[in-house]
């Protein structure tokens, strides 16, 4: 059991599929699925009634990091993003508690995690709660393509122009 645990691990960190998402007209950002997991071909495939099917008799308490990660970019593409924001939460904390991670799996799972959150959160127009979860993301892992990506799209539209700047002086 161990060992399936291990390689499942190394699997997950090694097997990370990015999907584009739209959220607007001018964004798209990118969510990140583990492989060797619940709904993951179906995911990459973008098959968002495939996957939802996935996890339809899914126990919530049950599921793992890697299961809730995936089950968190199943409802991102549903457009069910308050489920989604909690499925990142519960990923997150399950990753916490997983002691069979390793340092550097741990920070990039967690990254990974972290930018999926801020999409859900960004796509509901809580843009500065996405901004701070990306910021965590690359405290994590600075080389996370996904989350340096969402976080150029976040920041563009937090930036607040000159001329708003002037007009408040």
């Amino acid at each position: 059991m161990k060992l399936l645990s291990k390689s499942r691990i190394a699997i997950a960190a090694l097997g990370l599929g990015s999907l584009f998402i739209s959220a607007t007209a001018s964004a798209d950002y990118r969510v990140t699925a583990f492989g060797d997991a619940v709904a993951y071909k179906a995911l990459i495939a973008k098959d968002v009634a495939s996957a939802k099917s996935a996890f339809y008799t899914a126990d919530m308490s049950k599921l793992d990091f890697i299961a809730a990660n995936n089950l968190c970019v199943t409802q991102i593409l549903a457009k069910e993003l308050d489920a989604a924001i909690e499925s990142c939460s519960l990923a997150l904390s399950k990753a916490e508690a997983d002691y069979e991670l390793s340092t550097m799996s741990a920070k990039s799972a967690k990254a990974s995690i972290y930018s999926n959150m801020a999409v859900a959160k960004a796509m509901s127009g809580d843009m500065l709660g996405a901004s701070g979860d990306l910021e965590k993301a690359l405290l994590l892992n600075s080389r996370d393509r996904n989350a340096v990506s969402n976080y150029n799209l976040i920041s563009s539209t937090l930036a607040v122009p000159a001329s708003d700047i002037a007009q408040a002086n």
